[in-house]
């Protein structure tokens, strides 16, 4: 039996001899075992490797794949063990609960097949007195399988606790409880979706929380009084932050919207309940040491007359047990708030020990902060209100301000909303019921109304979540910008504008071809084909509508919900395609309405100069001339201000650029229906025809046929002889034709 034993002890030596490094210092030894095959880590097996387990102090396993058990009873045959290692071991899914090790202070698995978080609440448990202030510099489990937190099991004292990358899903009510943790980190958790509010409760001495990279939608503050350093960075789930009265001593916040910093700069706005119990609670202390400080003039008169009238020199005054009592309820003194780590930790204070392996982690600070609280007529209160250093700031794109942010613009979007739906319903409803032949100008004038009445029903939406939000649109932003409503306003809003200058276009180019080839009737652009174009103009509108939802650029990024935000190229030349198709559609529009006046005679010069023949062009010109001018002034300062921001060098801000999106760009949804339809004869016609075929108002149409009914003359009364109409000429006829053909569709 004894050649067994040597045997097994000398093949267990050729193992694990070639991997093994051992570092030795005049206070112990550290054990380094490096790509090794064991599957078992036994005090045997380390004993067996030549090394007195009494000397240990540092013990290490670095990539071990077939490592399944650990033997941590066998801990305790190292009393002097103060860092425990194992990284790269998939195979270790758990450990049992740790015995008591008095000098341990690094605990590290990472990186490796852990499901449960391992029971460490023992492992400082010992009568001595030493002991019982001892503590864990680090306890590291990044990186592992771990799904759930057992009760207790960090019942700990720890400067830091790492799960990070794990995949946590819950923390559960006090899963800390009697735990004393400065630093708490579940970053990377990303199937991390619920926080108990009573997750961090008894954990008192909790300085740095972060729950970045997680998908936490709330955050609860019990427990978190004391936080200083808070880091939730990249969870976009988090919807609401908590107030800033509800931490006492936040001095930082690394957050992951620009609207929750919002809350700490405005706490007012942000949680008005909370912050009037906060000022009620200010004016009753401000009344109470007014009170006293009268009750203590009083006193000090009262001590004044009594020291004038006494005869004793040894005594100035005589106090009386009242007074004793206001001298006792007047004191000011200084309350002091710090904590000393001392009470709880070492000696040293520091995260890093000189016979550790290396600095694992950001050292935490050990102070408590230096907080004043003045203990004012016997009563606590925070004298100053504290201000967090917050980031991201709010920034051009996502401002502290309401949807709308002035007065005037919050006014002024309802009478633009007002006329873009009403007059392009007005235009929808009397060329859809109209029972005549469907012609190519109406079907382009359908497909422009309704694009337009979704630039309308978008700035609807706007108003109605800047009216609900009003002066507290961060407690909102979340529910709002990353929710469905403004997904589908931006949509409206990006597939509105393109369809709208892409049938702006079109009809600009019908009438120019119409009017160019006059006198040339089977040169007509036909309904089907008409119907071809606007298919590839709406499939191309919902492409460059749709690509934001898609990922490319990002509705969410601000609360107008329009895709300004520019993250990398791909957004860049998204953005870029918006402001080229509308500079091209502006730019073929002026064209073509330059050539129609100038196909149109250009001034009457044809006419020979007379006067009837130039007034009629000068009012073609003056309708060529509005239609051109409302384009400009709607599409070219946010075309200028657009390729400035794309050029790295933006001119204004969101907040001023608002009014360009918001105002000045829907002014053409607003416009173009009594431009291009309501102020057409061609539609009062079709509006009283409607309205005859309702069979009411009968006296509107019979006034619209008496205004419209030409005077009686030779030609037409029929006992008149008829008088012979001259013959024009040929280009006066061609002039004439295009220009009644005109005056129809102007």
């Amino acid at each position: 039996m004894c050649w067994k034993t040597c045997v097994f002890a000398a093949f267990l030596l050729l193992l694990v001899r070639r991997p093994v490094k051992s570092h030795t210092t005049s206070e112990g030894i550290s054990v380094i075992l490096h790509q090794t095959n064991i599957t078992r880590l036994t005090a045997r097996a380390i004993h067996a490797a030549g090394y007195h387990l009494h000397r240990i102090e540092h013990l290490s396993i670095i990539d071990a794949p077939k490592l399944e058990f650990v033997a941590v009873e066998d801990l305790t045959k190292m009393p002097n063990l103060k860092s425990f290692f194992i990284t790269q071991a998939p195979m270790l899914h758990k450990l049992n609960q740790l015995p008591t090790l008095p000098e341990l202070r690094t605990f590290m698995i990472t990186t490796s097949g852990l499901l449960d978080v391992p029971n460490l609440s023992h492992v400082h448990d010992s009568k001595k007195a030493n002991v019982s202030l001892s503590y864990l510099q680090a306890i590291d489990l990044e990186g592992n399988h771990i799904k759930h937190l057992s009760a207790h099991a960090l019942r700990v004292r720890a400067d830091q606790v790492s799960l990070n990358y794990n995949l946590i899903e819950e923390v559960p009510a006090f899963a800390f409880k009697n735990a004393q943790i400065s630093k708490l980190s579940f970053r990377g958790n990303n199937k991390l979706r619920r926080l108990d509010e009573h997750a961090f409760a008894g954990n008192l001495l909790l300085r740095q929380l972060d729950l970045s990279s997680t998908a936490i939608t709330s955050l609860p503050t019990k427990g978190l009084e004391k936080l200083e350093i808070l880091r939730i960075e990249k969870t976009p789930s988090l919807k609401y932050i908590p107030s800033i009265y509800e931490f006492q001593q936040l001095e930082k916040a690394y957050l992951t919207h620009h609207f929750h910093c919002c809350a700490f700069a405005f706490p007012e706005r942000h949680n008005p309940a909370r912050h009037k119990l906060y000022e009620t609670q200010i004016a009753l202390m401000q009344q109470k040491c007014a009170k006293n400080a009268e009750i203590a003039a009083n006193k000090k008169r009262r001590s004044l007359r009594t020291k004038s009238t006494t005869t004793d020199q040894g005594n100035s005054w005589t106090s009386s047990p009242l007074d004793d009592d206001i001298s006792t309820a007047t004191t000011s003194e200084e309350y002091d708030g710090n904590f000393n780590f001392e009470d709880y930790f070492s000696d040293s204070g520091s995260f890093e020990d000189d016979d550790d392996q290396g600095q694992f982690h950001e050292p935490v600070n050990n102070t408590l902060g230096q907080v004043t609280i003045s203990a004012e007529c016997g009563n606590f209160s925070i004298t100053n209100r504290r201000t967090v250093e917050c980031t991201p700031l709010p920034d051009a794109l996502n401002p502290c301000e309401d949807v709308m942010g002035w007065t005037w613009l919050r006014a002024s979007v309802w009478f633009v909303i007002t006329a873009a739906v009403v007059g392009n319903i007005a235009v929808l409803l009397v060329l859809l019921t109209n029972h005549t032949e469907l012609t190519v100008p109406r079907f382009l004038m359908c497909h422009l109304a309704f694009s337009d009445l979704c630039t309308g029903l978008y700035l609807f939406m706007l108003a109605v979540v800047d009216v609900r939000s009003y002066g507290e649109f961060f407690n909102y932003a979340y529910n709002w910008q990353y929710g469905v409503g403004c997904k589908i306003a931006g949509f409206l809003s990006v597939f509105s504008g393109q369809l709208s200058v892409f049938t702006l276009t079109i009809v600009t180019l019908e009438r120019w071809f119409a009017i160019t080839y006059a006198i040339y009737l089977e040169r007509r652009i036909s309904l089907g084909t008409s119907a071809k174009i606007m298919l590839g103009g709406w499939m191309f509108s919902i492409l460059m509508a749709g690509l934001p939802l898609a990922g490319v650029s990002d509705y969410s990024s601000t609360s107008i919900c329009l895709p300004v935000e520019s993250k990398d190229i791909g957004d860049a030349v998204y953005q870029g395609s918006l402001f080229l198709t509308n500079a091209i559609a502006w730019v073929t529009i002026v064209v073509c309405y330059v050539q129609i006046y100038r196909s149109l005679g250009g001034g009457g010069e044809n006419y020979g100069g007379r006067g009837a023949a130039a007034a009629a062009e000068r009012r073609i010109a003056n309708k060529m001339a509005l239609l051109i001018g409302t384009d400009l002034l709607c599409w070219a300062p946010v075309a200028f201000f657009g390729v400035t921001a794309l050029a790295g060098a933006p001119l204004v801000d969101v907040s001023h650029g608002k009014v360009l999106l918001v105002f000045f760009y829907p002014l053409n949804a607003c416009a173009n229906p009594f431009l291009y339809a309501i102020l057409t004869k061609q539609y009062r016609k079709d509006l009283i025809t409607l309205i005859a075929r309702s069979g009411r108002c009968n006296w509107l149409v019979e006034k619209y046929k008496l205004a419209a009914t030409p005077p009686p003359t030779a030609n037409t009364n029929p006992s008149a002889p008829a008088h012979l109409v001259p013959l024009v000429d040929y280009q006066r006829s061609q002039s004439q034709v295009s220009k009644d053909n005109s005056d129809c569709v102007i």
